[in-house]
């Protein structure tokens, strides 16, 4: 039996779902003066608000997730609803000066156990940054500039989606050598499907890989980035251009620091992180910049002579991917795709279930339930006997759907009214290759790490043992730690042990060779300084654009060529508008907060090592981490969560030593 009360998602219509919505607010907002004057009391004023906010973000849930993997218009403008609503309502609750000093009353009268002290001291935080202390006009303005920062965003990612669905490139078969038989027969279908006799290639992500990796043509791997790298941006359609939303995002969140008295968004976005300066977030990224040097330039070394060996006098930006996967394979002697046939999808999943229970004794079950689509599967956890959390996978790429990989929570760990415990429910979206008509998909390598890296995400959320709203699962919890489960599970497809745990038997029947596993595993710092640098490019730009706005597309612009000067080991092409679709920073939670990959890293890298050394299945550690990291939510802050599983605080060593650079 499936979990009680799951969505009838086949039965879900946008105008319902958003009414739904809308009424739940405005009955939410009524009942604001009733706890503005009740007696002080956790119970009688934080529980009942807290209670509200799970019932509000449960109902839009559904919402939000129709809107990102069906992304029809229905679900666009009812998300657009949706979001500008609930916007209003959070600005005008926090900002709620009645409510405020009924939480501040609760903190100052004590009596509190430390999870109600916690969730106390972060819902103060959350009315404080929200403006509650701002005189009315600055009040007022607080709140037209978070309405319209929501606004933004959600426009932001439909361009970057749009901008990526308006482009098709429609090729014959002589100009696909190199690329392999799976994706050549997927583009036949996708061009099967448009009435078209030629392969049908488009922007999405899985598409734009396979080009750049594998494809012999030079011109079309051109074409393909070109196309890809200028999305969303001046280059293209002007009704998708993001470079004017850009420059008012920036402006306004700058405009809402200095409001609430912080010199920059970089100060405001580090309330309640584990980073406790720019200062220190900047000390681990020019280190590792230092420390990634003199790898970095072995590595380009070894792509300038790649190139040559292909008769390529320089390399420009559409080489760096194809040469790099002809370096894997004479170096470490296998190609991502010789990897598939040994991880169909249903006996990875299947595999890592098996894992997961010799890890930490969870079982893991498919659920016939109803679904939004035909490739989403159901699971159910249960541990000792009881199912303790679901979890939705929707993990192939499709038309309408939004690129990348992410987690999100339909429901969280909570007591209910009733007294009934709510399980918590994980959503868990990839942009895998789908499989051909009549196939079964299969991954590479790169496909299972980001499934991992999700499904770290997801068990944070489902193996919480904190059932109060505001700290359970992923709540509370620090974004700059927030990678750290998703890292920790990513380290699964590195080790030569869990790596073959996982594989399956190819259609011949023959198993994953030990000697390749050995290959893959001795792969993974390949190119790992590149790849480093890359990051921290990234990290860095985020920092300074908030740090100083600029002005001008052309300023913006201007920054980020100036650290690419610093960072890139090739030239990047004045064309590159990488900005123009940067959805992290300008329509995702990591606005001056991408730093949070390379800081989790460390933790994660940290975590894992201390697991691997005492053993994956069933050893005391990993009972340490499953009874900490993913237990305690954000019932206690990131730091102590840390030193409650590791006895210390974090240490870089273990990284470096991942990283295996020379001058690490």
């Amino acid at each position: 039996m499936p979990l009680p009360a799951l969505p009838a998602w086949d039965q879900f219509r946008a105008d319902d779902q958003l009414r739904l919505f809308l009424d739940l607010l405005q009955r939410a907002q009524a009942s604001w003066a009733v706890y503005a004057q009740a007696e002080a009391g956790f119970a009688t004023v934080l529980q009942p608000l807290l209670s509200l906010e799970a019932e509000i973000e449960e109902a839009f849930a559904p919402i939000s997730h129709l809107h990102a993997v069906l992304g029809d218009e229905d679900w666009r403008q009812a998300y657009a609803q949706a979001l500008a609503a609930w916007s209003s309502y959070s600005t005008e609750l926090y900002q709620h000066r009645g409510l405020y000093e009924q939480v501040r009353k609760v903190l100052e009268q004590g009596g509190l156990d430390h999870i109600q002290a916690r969730v106390a001291e972060l819902k103060e935080r959350d009315f404080r940054l929200t403006g509650v202390a701002l005189a009315e006009a600055d009040r007022e303005r607080f709140a037209a500039n978070a309405l319209r920062l929501s606004a933004l965003a959600t426009e932001f990612a439909h361009h970057v989606l749009d901008a990526t669905q308006a482009v098709f490139f429609d090729v014959g078969a002589e100009r696909l050598a190199g690329v392999p038989e799976a994706q050549r027969e997927l583009w036949a279908q996708q061009s099967r499907q448009a009435g078209l006799s030629a392969y049908r290639i488009s922007l999405r992500q899985p598409d734009y890989v396979a080009v750049l990796t594998h494809a012999e043509d030079r011109f079309l791997r051109e074409q393909v980035y070109n196309a890809y790298v200028q999305r969303a941006s001046e280059l293209g359609p002007a009704s998708f251009d993001n470079g004017p939303l850009m420059l008012e995002i920036l402006a306004l969140r700058q405009a809402q620091a200095e409001l609430l008295g912080f010199a920059n968004y970089n100060e405001l976005a580090l309330q309640g992180r584990m980073a406790d300066s720019v200062s220190s977030i900047r000390q681990l990224l020019e280190g590792l910049l230092s420390r990634s040097g003199p790898q970095a330039i072995e590595d380009r070394q070894d792509l300038l002579q790649e190139a040559q060996a292909c008769g390529l006098e320089s390399i420009a930006a559409w080489d760096i991917a194809f040469l790099s996967e002809r370096l894997r394979v004479r170096q470490h002697a296998y190609r991502q795709e010789d990897l598939r046939p040994y991880f169909p999808l249903p006996q990875v999943l299947e595999r890592l279930f098996a894992l997961l229970q010799g890890l930490w004794g969870l079982r893991v079950q498919r659920v016939e339930v109803p679904v939004w689509h035909q490739d989403v599967i159901y699971l159910e956890l249960e541990e000792q006997g009881e199912i303790i959390a679901g979890c939705y996978l929707d993990l192939f790429a499709r038309e309408g759907k939004r690129g990348g990989a992410w987690m999100a929570d339909l429901r969280g760990l909570r007591q209910l009214g009733s007294g009934a415990l709510q399980r918590p429910i994980a959503l868990l979206t990839c942009n895998f290759r789908p499989p051909a008509e009549g196939a079964v998909a299969q991954l590479d390598h790169s496909e299972l790490t980001t499934l991992l890296h999700e499904l770290g995400h997801g068990l944070q959320h489902m193996l919480t043992r904190v059932a109060q709203t505001g700290v359970s699962g992923i709540a509370g919890i620090a974004w700059d730690a927030v990678e750290l489960p998703s890292q920790f599970m990513e380290n699964l497809a590195q080790r030569e042990d869990s790596l073959l745990r996982l594989a399956s038997p190819d259609a011949q029947g023959q198993n994953l060779a030990p000697e390749l596993a050995q290959r893959v595993v001795a792969s993974r710092n390949f190119q790992s300084a590149l790849l480093c640098r890359r990051q921290i490019e990234f990290a860095l730009f985020d920092l300074a654009i908030h740090e100083q706005v600029p002005t001008s597309e052309a300023e913006l612009q201007a920054v980020l060529d100036a650290l690419r000067q610093r960072t890139a080991m090739f030239a990047v092409p004045a064309n590159n508008r990488f900005q123009h679709s940067f959805s992290h920073i300008f329509a995702g939670g990591y606005a001056a907060g991408y730093y949070s990959y390379k800081w989790a890293e460390v933790l994660a890298a940290d975590a894992f090592a201390a697991v691997a050394r005492d053993g994956l299945h069933g050893s005391l550690t990993a009972r340490r981490y499953r009874d900490t990291v993913l237990a305690l939510g954000g019932a206690w802050s990131a730091a102590e969560v840390f030193r409650m599983f590791m006895g210390r605080d974090p240490d870089i060593a273990a990284l470096l030593a991942d990283y295996g650079w020379r001058s690490a």
